[in-house]
């Protein structure tokens, strides 16, 4: 890490604030390229205090959101095992995702349907199930109005690795880091000004993944960015089934909402299951909210559906989570500062998109077209900013 001193003042050519999956594959990105790139933080890095704390996520080639998420999915995938091959670091783990969802709901049908064309697009084959035969080999007990989908190319990023070999990354190609400094203000225009603090850095061009605190610092930008910050609960669950074998899993039933689970590559012999939805907080405030209707409400779906665990967490922890009313990403230019980009509402699909989302964010900061198409994803489709 870098070392700090009081009111220093630093020029770069591309500034990235936050040291989270996005605003680190952006900078890494642009090191790539060969710029000279500062990495802000507000905290000591590695830290949990936003949403890429943890060692695990899901990674897949299923598609149940927007159509124009497939691409995205597919070539982050792809950049993940380069990077792993890149670096000799296991990034990636193989766990096939059982994707369900209760035929009782008029919107399954389709997304099941959606999931199933996005996997054939990547170059996989789902796999249907009846719901029988999912229930024996997963060691579930769903009931017979359930359908069960299998993306058998799906598995499980390092989620603790995969930013540390991003920040790896970086450094190898220059890029500097300063951890544990807040940025208070962005002063637009053709250089553009991050103060904090600890003094300030000037730059070219600004690339902003400030996480929960997307809101205020995009607001003082005059960038009214709908999102809201969640505190999601964490719960891993001992695996009381000898025969539960590895996988990835997501519940479909409700569109806006839904259960996942993840393996037990964390705490071995404890599977992690948790609801898709928390408490809004302020990410500042975090520590003070109380998750117990949560946690209830896990447990409820944990004794229904999954008799392979004990009905009861044995490790409790949290996360936060940054969205916006249709659950989909923002990643745009500021409308009048055309060197100043963002990046905010990844969660719950940030960590599988971060390599292809960060490789676009570090070409609008440098003038360029990114590789792929993100026009669904810009801040317009809420409103026009006010400037």
């Amino acid at each position: 890490m870098a070392t700090h001193n009081q009111e220093m003042t630093l020029e770069c050519e591309v500034a990235v604030v936050g040291g989270g999956v996005m605003g680190f594959s952006a900078a890494h990105y642009l090191a790539e390229y060969g710029r000279d790139t500062v990495l802000m933080d507000q905290f000591p890095l590695p830290h949990t205090r936003g949403s890429s704390g943890g060692h695990t996520r899901i990674t897949r080639l299923a598609n149940y959101g927007d159509p124009a998420l497939t691409s995205i999915m597919k070539d982050s995938f792809d950049r993940w095992l380069q990077m792993e091959h890149q670096s000799g670091v296991n990034l990636f783990r193989p766990a096939p995702l059982l994707t369900v969802g209760s035929m009782s709901s008029e919107s399954t049908g389709n997304v099941l349907d959606n999931v199933m064309t996005s996997i054939h697009a990547s170059g996989s084959t789902p796999e249907v199930l009846d719901v029988g035969t999912a229930n024996q080999r997963f060691r579930t007990s769903f009931p017979d109005n359930y359908k069960a989908v299998v993306d058998p190319s799906a598995g499980v990023l390092m989620a603790d690795k995969c930013l540390k070999t991003l920040q790896s990354l970086f450094l190898n190609n220059g890029g500097r880091v300063l951890d544990g400094w807040p940025v208070t203000s962005v002063t637009p225009g053709e250089t553009v000004e991050l103060r904090g603090p600890k003094g300030r850095v000037k730059a070219k061009a600004a690339v902003l993944c400030p996480g929960p605190w997307a809101g205020p610092l995009l607001g003082s930008l005059g960038v009214q960015i709908p999102v809201r910050a969640e505190k999601i609960g964490v719960y891993y669950w001992k695996v009381r089934d000898p025969k539960t074998p590895v996988f990835t899993f997501i519940d479909l039933s409700c569109s806006d909402n839904h259960f996942y689970a993840l393996p037990d590559f964390e705490y071995p012999g404890y599977m992690k299951l948790c609801y898709h939805v928390g408490l809004r907080t302020d990410p500042d405030e975090r520590d003070k909210v109380d998750m117990s209707t949560v946690q209830r409400r896990t447990e409820d779906y944990v004794k229904k559906f999954f008799p392979c665990l004990e009905p009861k967490p044995s490790v409790v922890e949290s996360c936060m989570y940054t969205i916006t009313p249709d659950n989909n990403f923002v990643l745009d230019r500021h409308p009048k500062y055309q060197n100043l980009v963002f990046g905010a509402g990844f969660s719950g699909t940030g960590y599988k998109i971060a390599p292809a989302c960060g490789e676009a964010l570090a070409k609008m900061a440098l003038g360029l077209q990114p590789q792929l198409d993100f026009s669904s994803f810009t801040l317009g489709r809420f409103y026009r900013s006010k400037m």
